[in-house]
C-alpha cells in the first residue's frame, strides 16, 4: 500500500491539497511523509530568478544521500524517492517557467515604451504598470494594467486588457485606458474595440473617435476628434472629467500630493495641462476651477475654494 504514495498522480494531489481526509491520515504515517513534506516546502520556497532545475536537483540529491547515510535515521531511501522527487523538482520548475509575468513599472512623471510578444506597442504613461506572460502569450494575449496606457494593437488574435474595473478587448488597432479607483475610461483612436464595465456589466462597441467611462456607477459616452491621447505629447487632456481625477493625474506627472479637505473634488473639469511645467499647470486647472492653491514643502500642495476662503 506504501508503494502508491510514491506515484506522480497522488504526489501532485497532495501538494495541490486534494487529498481526502483518509488519505492524508494514511500519508502522514507513511515512512517517506516527512521526506517528502521538506522536499515540498523547499520547492515552494524556489525564487524565479534564481531557479535552476539542475542545480536544485543536484542540492536535492545531496540531501538525500546525505539522509541516506545518517546514523540517526539508519533508512534506506527507495530509488523511488528519488524519482518521485525529481517529479516534484521538474513540475515546479515547469510551473514557474510557463507562469512567469513580465512587469513593466513607471514612477512618477515617467513614460516607457515596450513592446509585446506579437509587435503590439504599448505606452505606459506617470505611475502605472502592466504585466502579461510572454510564454503563454500565444495562447492567451492578455494584459493587466494598472494606471493610463495607450495601445498600438497588431491585428490577429482576440487581444485583452484587464482592469479591476473593467476588460477591453481588441477588435481593431489604437486605444488609450485609464483605470483607477472608481474610475475607468477607454478612448478608440483606430479600429474597434469591446469594453465592458465590470461592476455593472455594462457593454459598449467603439470605433475610432468613440469613448467610454464609468465614474462613480456613472456611465458616460462621447466622441472626439484628437487622433492621439494627447499625454504621448507632454500634456494631458480633460473632457468633463471629476476634479478628482485631474488632481491624481497632476500627482502622477510631477510627484506632489494635494490637500483638498477644502474644495469639492467632484466638480467636473473641461481642459488641458502642461506636463513639463507644474505653476503653470496648477493655474490652468485651479484658476479655471476658482481653487486656489498653495505650495508647501516643495511637494505639497493645499487646495482651497475661493468662495469659502472667503467667508472665513
Amino acid at each position: 500500500m506504501e508503494e502508491n504514495f510514491l506515484n506522480d498522480t497522488f504526489l501532485a494531489r497532495w501538494v495541490s491539497g486534494d487529498l481526502s481526509a483518509s488519505e492524508l491520515e494514511a500519508f502522514k504515517k507513511s515512512r517517506d511523509y516527512h521526506k517528502f513534506k521538506k522536499i515540498n516546502e523547499g520547492a515552494q520556497k524556489l525564487k524565479i530568478p534564481e531557479y535552476n532545475k539542475q542545480a536544485g536537483f543536484s542540492k536535492l540529491q545531496q540531501y538525500l544521500e546525505q539522509e541516506k547515510h545518517s546514523k540517526k535515521r539508519g533508512k534506506r531511501i527507495s530509488a523511488l524517492v528519488y524519482g518521485a522527487a525529481a517529479v516534484l523538482i521538474i513540475a515546479f520548475g515547469l510551473f514557474y517557467f510557463l507562469n512567469l509575468q513580465s512587469h513593466y513599472q513607471t514612477g512618477f512623471g515617467e513614460q516607457l515604451a515596450l513592446v509585446l510578444p506579437d509587435n503590439s506597442k504599448v505606452h505606459l504613461n506617470a505611475n502605472s504598470q502592466i504585466d502579461f506572460n510572454p510564454k503563454g502569450w500565444n495562447a492567451k494575449k492578455e494584459v493587466e494594467l494598472k494606471g493610463e496606457a495607450f495601445f498600438d494593437v497588431e491585428k490577429g488574435d482576440a487581444f485583452k486588457v484587464l482592469t479591476k474595473m473593467g476588460e477591453v478587448e481588441v477588435l481593431g488597432t489604437e486605444f488609450n485606458v485609464i483605470t483607477g479607483q472608481n474610475f475607468f475610461e477607454v478612448q478608440c483612436y483606430q479600429g474597434r474595440v469591446k469594453v465592458n464595465s465590470l461592476k455593472t456589466e455594462e457593454e459598449a462597441i467603439l470605433i475610432a473617435g468613440e469613448a467610454f467611462r464609468r465614474v462613480n456607477g456613472v456611465i458616460e459616452k462621447w466622441t472626439f476628434t484628437n487622433k492621439k491621447s494627447s499625454w504621448l505629447y507632454g500634456e494631458s487632456t480633460f473632457r468633463n472629467t471629476p476634479l478628482s481625477q485631474v488632481i491624481i493625474a497632476l500627482e502622477n506627472q510631477f510627484n506632489v500630493t494635494f490637500i483638498t479637505t477644502k474644495i469639492n473634488t467632484k466638480e467636473k473639469f473641461t481642459g488641458v495641462f502642461t506636463h513639463k511645467n507644474l505653476k503653470l499647470a496648477l493655474k490652468t486647472v485651479f484658476e479655471t476651477m476658482n481653487i486656489t492653491y498653495t505650495i508647501k514643502d516643495e511637494n505639497k500642495i493645499i487646495l482651497v475654494n475661493k468662495d469659502s476662503k472667503n467667508k472665513i
